[in-house]
């Protein structure tokens, strides 16, 4: 899907005065970044090394792990893609509603899917060759505990479970599983650098798993996926530890409080979150609702209605700044003004 994501500001014709429509950090300090960066652009000059051997170096030494347990990619929904190439024609059990590029990379590589509903409490089956779980969810913040994720590993060692957590710096409350990976072999962790470290524009990811699973994603990889200046970044950044991540308990806190602000508008009702984003359900239709908010207050908001399994009631919002906040709480006391908008 090339289109139908948050953060389609690229798309507007009016002035965004506070973007809720994407994930990322926005409280990031990139100067430092940036300084390491302008002594690196000598770089676009050559190619870059076709598997970013460097970054690979620095990434696994970060996690503890050894070179042959990463593999870098473009972003986190190259990965995906990856992933679904190699295991073309499985059959994939997909949570529903969560991030759509697993849907559409598995339909791209002949899967069967199987749609579980979240929303339902539906288990997942034993069955199923590949399993993708977002953790934290996107769009709803739901957080998987461990004993779920092993629930799915254990037992099945011919199926491989992909977590992907490209948010779990927003969500005190959710434990990576990176820890379980030398236990499990059929564990494929998905971690992206765009949200946490606000670099989406880099696209920069990639995956920890065992050496065999590794490799087989290898094989399906294409050479000089991750540009010069997106390695030197992700070097630059993991090589300063954590400095540059969200506090995530305050965050969690400031989005508890927004939350309670917008569910204290007669016709939307916010749902729990366990990180920074929450999706709201609405009497309004929310396609409707992006656009009004959009031309009359400039503010982007996340239109929840092509996540299966939601429908055209239900939009994603992101914490901002208390101050960027009570304008979105001003937009939506706005609306109800505009029966047009049901």
């Amino acid at each position: 899907m090339i289109h139908g994501h948050g953060d389609d500001l690229y798309r507007s014709n009016y002035e965004v005065r506070a973007n809720f429509s994407t994930n990322v950090w926005y409280g990031a300090d990139l100067e430092g970044l940036f300084d390491y960066l302008k002594g690196h652009l000598k770089g676009i000059g050559h190619y870059p090394e076709p598997d970013a051997g460097s970054f690979r170096k620095v990434a696994a030494f970060y996690h503890g792990l050894r070179e042959e347990n990463v593999l870098a990619g473009n972003g986190a929904t190259e990965l995906f893609y990856l992933i679904a190439h190699a295991f073309a024609g499985g059959k994939t059990l997909l949570p529903v509603p969560s991030f759509m590029e697993y849907e559409d990379a598995c339909r791209m590589y002949g899967h069967e899917l199987v749609f579980l509903s979240l929303k339902k409490g539906e288990e997942i089956p034993d069955e199923g060759d590949l399993v993708f779980i977002c953790n934290p969810n996107n769009p709803d913040g739901r957080i998987w505990s461990w004993q779920e994720i092993r629930a799915l590993l254990v037992g099945k060692s011919e199926r491989v479970v992909v977590v992907d957590e490209s948010f779990i710096h927003f969500a005190p409350g959710a434990d990576s599983v990176i820890p379980l990976l030398g236990e499990y072999p059929n564990l494929l962790v998905v971690c992206s650098m765009t949200k946490c470290y606000a670099i989406p524009g880099l696209r920069l990811g990639y995956i920890l798993g065992s050496e065999a699973l590794i490799e087989r994603l290898k094989r399906f990889s294409l050479p000089w996926s991750v540009n010069v200046l997106a390695i030197e970044a992700g070097k630059y950044l993991l090589r300063h530890g954590d400095e540059g991540l969200p506090d995530a308990r305050l965050l969690l806190e400031r989005q508890r409080r927004f939350s309670e602000q917008v569910g204290r508008i007669p016709g939307f009702r916010p749902l729990p979150s366990g990180t920074s984003f929450f999706l709201t359900e609405t009497d309004y239709d929310s396609g409707k609702l992006k656009q009004y908010l959009l031309k009359e207050h400039g503010l982007l908001i996340r239109d929840a209605s092509n996540f299966r399994g939601l429908n055209n009631h239900y939009f994603r919002v992101n914490t901002l700044e208390d101050e960027k906040n009570e304008l979105l709480i001003e937009g939506l006391q706005a609306a109800r003004a505009c029966p047009a908008l049901l």
